[in-house]
């Protein structure tokens, strides 16, 4: 069965590249480019992971990853985006966070952290 991912990024170019990638390695991608829209997704359907921007038109990143760790509390989160600040960092990692990966960013990176991700969950 292959695993559905939910990739939550406004940037148009950012979030094609890494469907591009998710699926030439057998996976399955869906994309949301705001946080509210992440939210509804996860509702309605079935995700093995998530990849997600912090900085997300109408609702956070951090918003998403908090909601989804209380819904879904065994759901890996990849975090990825070009915020620096080691305080937002280890946040992520304490809401529940899988792994945080900074833009730009190597996508044999990502798939790394998505393989080891899904490993973990299972």
């Amino acid at each position: 069965m292959k695993k559905n991912i939910l990739v939550v990024e406004d940037n148009k170019q950012v979030a094609e590249a890494i469907v591009h990638s998710l699926e030439k390695a057998g996976y399955t991608a869906r994309v949301c480019s705001d946080g509210t829209a992440a939210i509804e997704n996860l509702k309605s359907s079935i995700f093995h992971l998530v990849i997600i921007d912090l900085l997300l038109p109408f609702t956070s990143g951090m918003n998403v990853i908090k909601w989804s760790k209380t819904e879904f509390p065994t759901l890996p989160i990849i975090v990825l985006s070009s915020i620096l600040d080691e305080n937002i960092v280890t946040r992520t990692y304490l809401m529940g966070a899988y792994d945080y990966i900074t833009k730009p960013y190597h996508p044999s990176r990502l798939l790394q952290s998505v393989e080891k991700g899904l490993k973990q969950a299972e």
